[in-house]
């Protein structure tokens, strides 16, 4: 992003450096953070609805073929891999920031 301003007698000027820092911008572009961060959020709502539906349904439908602790190690285990998924996505997220705290 180019902001153009006016700066006493020098006319306008364009700022091409982030507003905190006096780097140029970074290889993400300008509203990147925002639509990662709103991706993440939204696929971690989406996962976890889409789990907790999955486990009604097993609970509904599947889980009489199964004892009681094979029912709750399915859950457990389902849980696990959902929680390694988002865990993943949102490292992923955050290693995308070290090369700016990287100096």
């Amino acid at each position: 992003m180019c902001v153009t301003f006016i700066t006493g007698n020098r006319g306008p000027h364009t700022m091409t450096a982030t507003p905190f820092t006096n780097r140029p911008r970074d290889r993400f572009g300008e509203f990147n953070v925002v639509t990662r961060i709103r991706r993440r959020i939204l696929a971690s709502i989406a996962a976890t609805a889409g789990w907790f539906v999955v486990v009604l349904l097993f609970l509904a439908f599947w889980a009489s073929r199964f004892t009681l602790f094979q029912d709750i190690v399915l859950v457990v285990v389902s849980l696990i891999v959902l929680a390694a998924v988002l865990i993943g996505s949102w490292i992923s997220f955050g290693l995308g920031f070290a090369s700016v705290w990287d100096d």
